[in-house]
């Protein structure tokens, strides 16, 4: 499969949540199969710092999401949703 957007592809918009849990490992019910139609190689948790000093290819979205999860833990809950931009 080539990387990449998927032919027609014309953009997406993510919505993103807040749900606090006991820990429990970072899987759905999709198949390895399904993941990887839709480009996804692997699942896990990061820790905001880890976030912060990845220097892989890969690309985290929004792009400053490590500086909105340390300002998520350190001041709580924003009163109404924020645009996170890409």
């Amino acid at each position: 499969m080539a990387p990449g957007p998927a032919s027609g592809y014309d953009g997406v918009v993510n919505d993103s949540f807040l749900v606090r849990a006991a820990g429990f490992g970072p899987r759905g019910t999709p198949s390895d199969e399904a993941l990887a139609a839709e480009h996804i190689s692997g699942l896990e948790w990061w820790h905001p710092r880890e976030v912060a000093a990845y220097d892989g290819p890969d690309i985290f979205s929004p792009r400053d999401l490590a500086a909105l999860l340390t300002d998520l833990i350190a001041s709580g809950v924003p009163a109404a949703p924020i645009p996170l931009g890409v």
